[in-house]
């Protein structure tokens, strides 16, 4: 299962999104505050540069005009010297009355008594300038979509009649705001960047974490499974390498008391086969000197117990004594018959027929073949025992294969009693048994050598059906823990 939060995710959360946020912050706030000095300061600008230009209008020639009168000497002087000091600056002039209309524009087609209705809107600036002061309005967008700000001025009677009489306003040229656009592009393009570099660089740091405790992942994985000879190999000076270091520790202190567990187990069961194999001899030798006597049968019940014990010394060496898988290529359909002729004998001692349902074309799996065929015959008499200890006769036990998308399920089915829920939660643990001669290490058996070729094994069971499956990778599929 995918866990829900990722490291990834973590540290996006913990250092790319408040990082984006504080720099998303920060140039807001950085162009807020350039936009606004820009814009104060282009106010002032204007102001001086509409102050400037008044000097060269009288406003009492231009007062008594009216529409039609632009060809008149004084007029057509005044827009000569506006629009000489817009060609120079860039910025556009004009000149109008309390009215808000034309008296004189920089710009060409503006009739005289054209209505300023921009201008309206500066009314209280307005005010200002004609009590004798300057004023700049507040940068807006205008119904065509351009943005206007300018700064006004008064305009006197003439040199001698300081009088105010009319305004003069200088707009700001168009290639102002141009340059504050392409400001706010610089800082969304270096925006876009630092994002594509801070979500890189969180990307690249979750990948040198996540990829070596990945590795340790699957190293405690391949522990749990009991593969204790492989070293955890993880070069680094960190808090990982410390890990990879503690774990290589524990691996190696595991595998050293498994070889020293094995080696007693061996010895022990060793010591107890040498005296069973006298007593077991000595049985029979008691059996065949008291025949014909009723007492033969006491010989009879000591080798069948010293029989049991056998098997159980046996079975407890095979468990004890498992090699590492020796996995190759095969062919488990073909695997799944071979058990099935395998187990003939013990099904027609019982009056049972075995099943197979195998596809004729290959299943390639990769798998130690010895062991993966002891596993299967360990669950096909099982399977055999519970079907025969229920009475049942004739195809009572199937066996299976089937391959998915990357997986091979071997399937052994019987219709056996069914299994309780308490035992069976306990069937795959090392001498847990529900029968009388059982050892308990069979299914533990099996779910050793299932989970040592990266597979695992599962149980269910109802009235009349219990079904072990055994899910492997398929050949080229990665092992699960893998």
């Amino acid at each position: 299962m995918r866990p829900r939060a990722t490291i990834l995710v973590k540290l996006l959360l913990a250092f790319a999104v408040p990082s984006l946020t504080l720099f998303a912050l920060f140039g807001y706030v950085a162009l807020e505050v350039t936009r606004r000095d820009l814009d104060a300061e282009l106010g002032t600008r204007l102001e001086a540069l509409a102050a400037s230009a008044s000097t060269h209008v009288r406003g009492k020639y231009l007062v008594p005009l009216s529409a039609g009168d632009e060809q008149e000497r004084g007029y057509q002087n005044v827009v000569v010297k506006l629009r000489a000091v817009s060609e120079a600056t860039g910025a556009r002039l004009y000149v109008f009355d309390r009215e808000f209309a034309s008296r004189a524009d920089s710009s060409e087609g503006v009739a005289i008594g054209t209505r300023y209705y921009h201008a309206e809107l500066d009314r209280v600036e307005l005010e200002r300038v004609f009590a004798g002061g300057t004023a700049s309005s507040l940068t807006f967008e205008a119904d065509d979509g351009r943005r206007v700000k300018a700064g006004y001025a008064p305009v006197r009677a003439s040199e001698t009649e300081p009088e105010i009489v009319l305004v003069i306003g200088a707009e700001a040229p168009a290639a102002y705001f141009a340059r504050l656009d392409d400001l706010r592009a610089s800082l969304l393009v270096w925006g876009a960047g630092l994002t594509a570099l801070v979500l890189a660089a969180t990307f690249v740091v979750a990948l040198l974490i996540t990829r070596p405790v990945r590795a340790l992942a699957a190293a405690a994985a391949r522990i749990g499974q009991g593969d204790l000879a492989r070293p955890i190999a993880l070069a680094s000076r960190d808090e990982l390498g410390v890990l990879a270091s503690t774990m290589e520790t524990m691996r190696a202190q595991l595998a050293e008391r498994d070889a020293r567990t094995q080696q007693m187990l061996a010895g022990i069961a060793h010591e107890v086969r040498n005296p069973l194999t006298g007593i077991q001899l000595y049985a029979g030798i008691l059996r065949d000197e008291l025949a014909g006597d009723e007492r033969a049968a006491h010989a009879v019940k000591i080798d069948r117990e010293v029989g049991y014990l056998e098997r159980v010394v046996s079975e407890f060496l095979d468990y004890a004594r498992r090699p590492a898988p020796e996995p190759v290529a095969l062919d488990a359909a073909a695997l799944v018959r071979e058990v099935a002729e395998l187990l003939g004998a013990d099904a027609a001692a019982a009056d049972l027929e075995i099943e197979v349902d195998a596809p004729t074309a290959a299943v390639p799996v990769v798998a130690d073949p010895g062991q993966l065929r002891r596993a299967l015959l360990n669950l096909g008499k099982n399977a055999i025992q519970a079907a025969a200890e229920v009475g049942e006769r004739g195809r009572a036990v199937r066996l299976a294969v089937e391959a998915e998308v990357g997986v091979v399920e071997l399937t052994v089915w019987n219709r056996g009693a069914m299994i309780p829920d308490p035992a069976r939660a306990r069937l795959f643990e090392p001498f847990f048994t529900t029968r009388e001669q059982g050892t308990g290490l069979g299914l533990a058996f099996v779910a050793e050598i299932v989970r040592a070729h990266g597979g695992d094994v599962t149980v269910t069971s109802q009235p009349g059906e219990t079904r072990f499956r055994v899910k492997l990778p398929a050949a080229g599929a990665p092992a699960r823990g893998s």
